[in-house]
């Protein structure tokens, strides 16, 4: 038997409301990081192969990816 929820029949408490605003705040943290590994890998003094491969990781992996990138890519570079 499928049963659907009306919006009003939800009774959402203040914690439940502010459970909700740390996922969305930790979701656009994930969203600004993740572009910040983007445009960081595009500015980036490396060959074009080694920046695809590191777009697709970043692509692939969002989290991790970008991490990775950060962690391990951003070392790799040479400092000029």
């Amino acid at each position: 038997m499928l049963t659907s929820f009306a919006l009003s029949d939800q009774n959402v408490t203040w914690l439940e409301g502010a459970g909700l605003v740390v996922v969305a705040l930790g979701a656009l943290a994930l969203l600004v990081f993740w572009i910040a590994a983007l445009i960081s890998v595009l500015a980036a003094p490396i060959g074009c192969g080694a920046k695809i491969l590191w777009l697709l990781v970043v692509f692939s992996l969002p989290f991790v990816g970008s991490l990775l990138w950060f962690v391990v890519g951003r070392r790799m570079t040479p400092v000029s």
